[in-house]
C-alpha cells in the first residue's frame, strides 16, 4: 500500500514539471497592428550584394605645388590662405553664366535644370561617337581595366542623338550626385544597379525608362542604341523629374597672368591596345586636340574632338569581384569623392593642385594653399587615372612624385585580369 502511495505521489510531481515545459513550447500569438499603423515597404532593384561596400576615406594631400595663379584677374600669393567666405564669393556668378563652362548663354532658363549625364562607349567598334562634341564636360574612366568609357554631361545643349549608349559602372554611383544629374545608360550589372538604387538620383535606365532611347537603323548591337536629349527633357518634365539645381561649378579666368610649366603634348597611358589618349595643344585654336591610339579622334560628323581644359584627376582604383560581362572581366571601383591630386592643362600650360568634393557638389580644384585653379572658359575633359599612372608631358614622364620618371625603351601595358581582344560589352 505504501509503495502505491509513493508511486502516485511521484507521478503527481512529474506532471507538475512537464506541464510548464509543454506550455512554453506553444507558439506566441501573431501580434496585431494597432489602428492607423503604417507599414513601410522598401523596394530594391536587385538583391543586395554579399560583399560590403567600402566607405571612402578622406585622402591626404599628395603634393605641395609651388605655382601661383591669377583668379579673376587678381594675383594671389601662395602664402595667402583662402577662407570659406572668399570661395563662396568666387562662385557667385551672373544668372546667364554656365557654371560648368563659364560661358554666357542666350537663354538663362536652360541653366535651371538638371545636367544629363550620358554613358557613351569607347571600345573600338563604338567609334566614331555621336554628340561628344556637344557636351559641356566629359569624364573618361577605365572600365574592366582594358578600355575606357565616357560620361558626357549636357546642361546647355540637347543633342537629338548621343551614342552609342553603354551601361553604367561604379563611378556613376559617386559622380552623378556631385552634379545632381540625370544618369542615362543601358542598364548595369546587378551589383552596380543595386548601388545606384541606394542613392537619390534620376535614373534613366533604358530597361525601365525606354522613352528617350532610340535604335538606329542599319547598325550592329554595339552601336545601334542612341539617346535623344530633347525627348529626355520632355519626359523628365512630364514625370516631375526635372528640377532647377544649384551647381557650385568652377572658377574661370580668361587668361593666366603668371608663367606655368609648358604642357603642349600630353599622353595618358590608358591601355595601348585599345585607348591610349593623347592631347596636343593647338596655339591657333587655343584648344587641345584629341588623338586615340595615334589617330585623330573624330566625331561621327568628322570633327576632331577639342577641349579648352584637360583635367588629370588622380584617384584610387580598386579591384572588385563584380563581373561585368560574359568574359569574366571585373568592375573597377574608382574613389572620386574625398580629396586627391589634380593637374589642370590649359593654354599649353600645366597647373598642379588638388581636387576635393564631399560627394554632393562638383569638385573644387585648388592649389595647395586653397586658392582656386582657374579653368579656361569653355568645355572640359576630365581624365580619371590611377594613382600610379605616369603621364607624359612634352616627352617626359611625370607621376605624383613631381619629378620626371625614367623612361624605359618600350612601355607595354600589363594584360589585365579578364582581358580579351573582342569581349562582349553592354
Amino acid at each position: 500500500m505504501s509503495k502505491q502511495i509513493i508511486c502516485l505521489f511521484t507521478l503527481f510531481l512529474l506532471s507538475m514539471t512537464t506541464i510548464p515545459a509543454c506550455k512554453s513550447a506553444l507558439p506566441s500569438p501573431t501580434p496585431k497592428l494597432k489602428p492607423n499603423t503604417t507599414v513601410k515597404v522598401v523596394e530594391f532593384a536587385t538583391e543586395k550584394p554579399s560583399t560590403p561596400i567600402p566607405t571612402p576615406t578622406k585622402r591626404p594631400r599628395l603634393i605641395t605645388p609651388t605655382a601661383t595663379a591669377t583668379v579673376i584677374g587678381q594675383v594671389v600669393s601662395q602664402t595667402v590662405e583662402t577662407s570659406a567666405a572668399d570661395l563662396s564669393n568666387l562662385f557667385n556668378r551672373p544668372p546667364d553664366q554656365n557654371p560648368l563652362t563659364g560661358l554666357k548663354v542666350i537663354t538663362p532658363t536652360m541653366l535651371q535644370r538638371r545636367p544629363l549625364m550620358v554613358r557613351v562607349g569607347n571600345d573600338p567598334v563604338a567609334r566614331p561617337q555621336i554628340g561628344l562634341d556637344k557636351a559641356d564636360m566629359v569624364y573618361e574612366e577605365l572600365v574592366e581595366w582594358w578600355i575606357t568609357r565616357f560620361t558626357a554631361i549636357y546642361l546647355t545643349n540637347d543633342p537629338p542623338i548621343i551614342g552609342p549608349i553603354r551601361s553604367a559602372r561604379l563611378l556613376n554611383v559617386q559622380l552623378t550626385p556631385q552634379y545632381q544629374g540625370a544618369l542615362a545608360h543601358s542598364g548595369a550589372s546587378d551589383p552596380v544597379r543595386w548601388e545606384l538604387s541606394q542613392i537619390q538620383i534620376v535614373n534613366l535606365d533604358e530597361f525601365f525608362t525606354p522613352q528617350p532611347f532610340i535604335y538606329r537603323k542599319n547598325e550592329g548591337w554595339q552601336t545601334r542604341l542612341g539617346f535623344n536629349a530633347l525627348v529626355a527633357r520632355d519626359y523628365m518634365a512630364a514625370e516631375g523629374l526635372e528640377k532647377a539645381v544649384k551647381l557650385r561649378g568652377f572658377v574661370f579666368s580668361d587668361k593666366l597672368d603668371l608663367n606655368f610649366d609648358s604642357a603642349v603634348e600630353i599622353i595618358i597611358p590608358y591601355p595601348s591596345q585599345t585607348c591610349e589618349a593623347k592631347w596636343l595643344y593647338d596655339s591657333q585654336k587655343g584648344q587641345y586636340l584629341r588623338f586615340m591610339g595615334g589617330e585623330i579622334f573624330n566625331t561621327a560628323e568628322g570633327q576632331q574632338i577639342k577641349s579648352d581644359n584637360v583635367i588629370i584627376y588622380f584617384a584610387d582604383h580598386q579591384r572588385t569581384t563584380i563581373v561585368e560581362d560574359v568574359t569574366g572581366a571585373t568592375s573597377v571601383r574608382i574613389i572620386a569623392n574625398g580629396r586627391g591630386q589634380a593637374w589642370l592643362l590649359r593654354d599649353g600650360k600645366i597647373l598642379k593642385g588638388n581636387w576635393e568634393t564631399n560627394g554632393y557638389e562638383t569638385p573644387l580644384f585648388t592649389f595647395d594653399n586653397g586658392q582656386p585653379m582657374p579653368l579656361k572658359p569653355g568645355n572640359s575633359w576630365v581624365e580619371l587615372v590611377p594613382l600610379d599612372y605616369l603621364i607624359t608631358l612634352d616627352g617626359k614622364q611625370f607621376g605624383l612624385q613631381e619629378t620626371p620618371a625614367e623612361t624605359p625603351e618600350k612601355i607595354s601595358a600589363p594584360t589585365p585580369i579578364g582581358f580579351h581582344p573582342t569581349p562582349t560589352l553592354r
